[in-house]
């Protein structure tokens, strides 16, 4: 391959040096020879200078085609390749938008699984508050009508026979009035107490209490319906035992137990009794009445220990009542059958 270097010494060896005689021989004759060789010595020396700035190639060259095809092939490659490189950009920018668009449609699937279930659970809680309200409607309705009842009967009875009735009829039938009227009082109020502690933000007022304090004020309270029953209430609870506890609810469940004895017996004996067991106090309230079926007895200790109702039990008011306060204060409800046949209530509170 003809390089730089090549094209500098061939023209050294033809190119004649300043102030010197070119050694090239001349052929000696006419003039003719002399002129060709210096026609061509002229040529040699204008392609020499010429040689440094590169080949000059005729148009008939061969070499031509190679080049221009060399040209075509790295341009057809490097268009290629841009195509490629393009295609994969863009290959790669899609596959990334439907990553996002794919993530997009599970988070959307996700929020709507989400709405959905909880949509699912307001609907549950709908239909359990509705069945809820209907069965406390049922079951106010139910503790009213009695006293209610006995209301209306004898007031028609009063209006109709107070002048000729002695005053020892019309005092029996005056103390049935004021019992009905005692009972629908306790009845709203607990209801109202009742509802208040169905807030979350119900807080209990704990503070401490001699015990037969408050069972004494249930005495006082529950002394006319129990004489009405032809019932004594006998109370065995120590004079110094104290506990802490928030007193409307522990006397509101304490109440409503010993309005159940009371109703369940007559011409017997309702008892209340308190003992310490450890860091507890077990206030227990039994009677001599008829009690109740062993079946019975457990479908409510089942109540009493289950957060709903239980279906197919007719429990009262009362009964949500105690319930509801005594897990307020921590306490346990326990239904028994008592030695003389009646019903034994325990209930455990903390000191």
């Amino acid at each position: 391959m003809r390089t730089k270097k090549w094209r500098e010494t061939v023209c050294k060896q033809i190119s004649p040096l300043p102030f010197r005689m070119s050694s090239l021989p001349f052929i000696h004759g006419n003039g003719m020879a002399s002129a060709g060789v210096k026609s061509r010595f002229t040529q040699s020396i204008e392609k020499c200078r010429r040689l440094p700035y590169g080949f000059i190639l005729g148009w008939n060259d061969p070499l031509w085609v190679s080049v221009l095809l060399l040209v075509v092939i790295v341009a057809t490659g490097w268009f290629l390749l841009r195509i490629r490189y393009r295609n994969q950009q863009q290959h790669l920018k899609q596959e990334h938008e439907t990553k996002i668009r794919i993530l997009q449609q599970q988070e959307l699937i996700s929020e709507l699984q989400l709405h959905n279930d909880q949509l699912k659970t307001s609907r549950e809680n709908l239909s359990l508050s509705i069945t809820e309200k209907d069965r406390f409607i049922s079951i106010l309705i139910h503790d009213l009508r009695s006293p209610l009842r006995y209301l209306y009967k004898n007031t028609a009875y009063l209006f109709r026979n107070w002048k000729q009735d002695s005053p020892a009829e019309l005092d029996g039938l005056i103390t049935e009035i004021n019992n009905s009227t005692k009972q629908i009082h306790f009845l709203t109020e607990e209801m109202m107490q009742w509802i208040s502690t169905q807030d979350h933000a119900y807080g209990i007022r704990l503070k401490e209490y001699f015990l037969l304090e408050i069972v004494t004020e249930l005495e006082e309270l529950y002394k006319e319906n129990m004489l009405q029953h032809g019932n004594a209430l006998q109370l065995e609870v120590p004079s110094r035992m104290k506990i802490k506890t928030d007193k409307v609810l522990l006397k509101t469940i304490l109440r409503n137990l010993l309005d159940n004895a009371n109703k369940n017996t007559d011409d017997g004996v309702v008892r209340i009794q308190a003992r310490q067991a450890y860091e507890k106090i077990v206030v227990t309230v039994s009677d001599t009445g008829v009690g109740i079926s062993p079946r019975l007895l457990q479908d409510i200790n089942r109540y009493f220990s289950a957060s709903e109702a239980m279906p197919g039990l007719n429990t009262q008011f009362g009964h949500e009542i105690i319930r509801d306060f005594a897990r307020l204060l921590n306490a346990t409800v326990v239904y028994e059958t008592s030695e003389d046949g009646g019903v034994l209530v325990s209930l455990t509170v903390p000191c």
